[in-house]
């Protein structure tokens, strides 16, 4: 039940941020739309920035847990999905005091993805040198920038930018 009343809880803010500004949003409206109490909110969450984390923590696991060294495929599909998800949050976020929240979290997922593949590659004994913390960040933060830059367009192109980072992580 726990972790459907945190799906619940997410999937209302989803409904909610096509109506609502992201920072007039509150945990009285996501506990209304749910119908639970705010104690079972604070159950779960600490406030609605954890919960934002979870999702994008869920999120990112999922990607990771499909992705292999030899078949990247089914991880991008299930990255483009997740992007495609939270288009509007990352729209809505750009207008918002949260921005850099937002900003960081999906760093985060990127970080978090291509780490989980170089360890992969690792697993294959290939050698990344000394310098794989900076490559992934690195990397991780210019496909942050194109998110951003693309959420700035009327139309998304997630798909574009996944197919980019896989060509990018198969030179590396």
């Amino acid at each position: 039940m726990s972790k459907n009343t945190k799906e619940a809880l997410i999937s209302a803010f989803l409904e909610l941020i096509k109506e609502e500004e992201f920072d007039k949003i509150t945990v009285t409206d996501l506990v209304e739309k749910c119908s639970i109490s705010r104690q079972t909110f604070y159950y779960h969450f600490e406030d609605i920035h954890k919960m934002l984390s979870w999702a994008f923590e869920a999120q990112t696991k999922k990607i990771c847990d499909v992705q292999s060294a030899e078949n990247w495929e089914e991880a991008e599909k299930a990255f483009v999905d997740f992007l495609n998800t939270f288009d509007i949050v990352f729209r809505k976020a750009l207008n918002s005091t949260r921005f850099i929240f937002i900003l960081n979290l999906i760093d985060k997922s990127f970080y978090d993805c291509i780490t989980s593949y170089i360890a992969l590659k690792r697993s294959e004994e290939q050698n990344f040198g000394k310098n794989v913390d900076y490559v992934i960040s690195y990397t991780a933060g210019a496909f942050t920038s194109l998110v951003i830059k693309t959420i700035q367009t009327e139309k998304s192109d997630y798909e574009t930018i996944i197919k980019n980072l896989s060509t990018s992580l198969k030179g590396i």
